[in-house]
């Protein structure tokens, strides 16, 4: 078993250092040289179209202007075949040779903030403070600038790269894009998605998708008057003991496992028992048979809530029905996967450091869960106060290093005709 791990850690290292000579290769081209430099040049363009993007709502469902927008940004990049699809995905190309694979580089167009949220720019200390901004703004906006490099560049790939800024990432959305373009794309062999580095310092590779389970909970009772019809069940007093019971529910820290109930509602008037309440329930692991197992408690904890409700009324007139609403499959690259390597050594050839970052949830878990390979990278700066109306910011430090990474990442991956061939296969 000794000599086993011996041989599977050297032939982890060589591939490791294989690929950095590949990414090194790449770089190393006087095309590829230039789209580098055009990114660091343009960073300012780069974050004027960050703000210009962040200006346009996009609630989840409701993206369709912002998508628009997009597809004319696109068509000015230089791409082609640019189209909205069924599921309101703006789709565009970077036509390569067409003797190589199909490598998607993608950036969510939803926000978690709803339509009538103030999206009023404000700057302090070189931040700039604005709803979605970072998530996921800059990530669409590095996307348009990785796509105007290559055109500049005149770089000629061996695959295809195809850009894709998706709806329904966000909450409810239940990664409503991706699915629909996986459901009509077979011939995708690599995906990279774009989002912020979620205030790690650097440009870290996510590689490991957290999977996420969402329910609704409608609790039914009687309904009545509550001084009139007082001793009839009230359906908000079960909701209050279901999120009792669900709240004492232990879960383990490693691998990690939450849960949370994000938003309750019902009730009709303050003198109404009240007939129905509901809540949105969240659990979250990137470890499945967890995921499953504390699911089950969760349900176990509605039930055993409706039957104590009903015990202390003498009543069997509450019930509960339990509904699925959002399934996100976890999903994990191995640290030695091809495509985990290849953005790693995308950013130690350029003499940056090769970080991985900790469990996420993001549109890369789909593809995961389906064999395809998936990563997540940084769309370039620092960023905070993620999904809070009045804290979430941007900031454009260094902001050029992380899409030059993403850029020499999508080379490797698809391949550089006469230079070298795709590493996605």
């Amino acid at each position: 078993m000794k000599h086993l791990l011996l041989s599977l850690a050297i032939a982890a290292a060589l591939l490791a250092h294989a690929q950095q000579q590949e990414l090194a290769r790449i770089a190393a081209q006087p095309a590829v040289k230039q789209a580098l430099a055009y990114i660091e040049k343009n960073e300012a363009t780069t974050t004027a179209n960050t703000l210009a993007i962040n200006a346009i709502p996009a609630p989840t469902f409701a993206e369709v202007a912002r998508a628009r927008d997009f597809a004319e940004r696109m068509k000015a990049a230089g791409l082609q075949d640019v189209h909205l699809d069924e599921a309101g995905n703006v789709l565009a190309t970077y036509h390569g040779s067409g003797k190589g694979p199909a490598v998607v580089l993608a950036a969510h167009l939803d926000t978690v903030y709803p339509a009538a949220t103030d999206l009023t720019l404000h700057e302090k200390d070189g931040r700039y403070y604005a709803p979605g901004i970072a998530d996921n703004a800059r990530s669409l906006a590095a996307m348009l600038t990785i796509a105007t490099a290559l055109r500049d560049a005149k770089i000629q790939t061996v695959g295809d790269v195809l850009f894709v800024a998706n709806v329904g990432e966000e909450g409810l959305g239940d990664l409503k894009g991706v699915k629909y373009l996986f459901s009509q794309r077979k011939d995708i062999k690599a995906f990279v998605g774009l989002e912020p580095a979620l205030g790690t310092d650097g440009d870290p590779v996510t590689y490991i998708g957290t999977g996420s389970r969402r329910f609704k909970v409608t609790i039914h009772g009687p309904g009545g008057h509550s001084y009139e019809g007082f001793g009839l069940p009230s359906a908000i007093h079960a909701a209050g003991r279901v999120i009792a019971r669900i709240d004492d529910i232990r879960v383990p820290s490693d691998p990690k496992v939450t849960f949370n109930v994000g938003v309750v509602q019902g009730g009709q008037s303050v003198n109404s028992i009240s007939a129905e309440a509901s809540m949105l329930i969240d659990i979250r692991s990137a470890d499945a048979s967890l995921l499953a197992k504390v699911e089950q408690q969760i349900k176990a904890a509605v039930q055993q809530a409706v039957a104590d409700t009903n015990q202390r009324w003498n009543s069997s007139a509450i019930t509960a029905e339990v509904a699925l609403i959002g399934d996100r499959p976890a999903g994990q690259m191995g640290r030695d996967s091809f495509i985990v390597k290849t953005a790693l050594a995308a950013a130690t050839v350029q003499g940056r450091p090769a970080l991985l970052d900790s469990a996420h949830s993001t549109d890369a878990n789909l593809p995961m869960s389906l064999g395809v390979p998936a990563i997540t990278m940084s769309g370039g700066g620092s960023s905070g106060g993620y999904h809070s109306e009045k804290l979430e910011w941007w900031s454009p430090q260094n902001a050029h290093a992380a899409p030059q990474n993403v850029l020499l990442t999508i080379l490797g991956l698809v391949g550089v005709d006469g230079v070298s061939a795709p590493l996605a296969r």
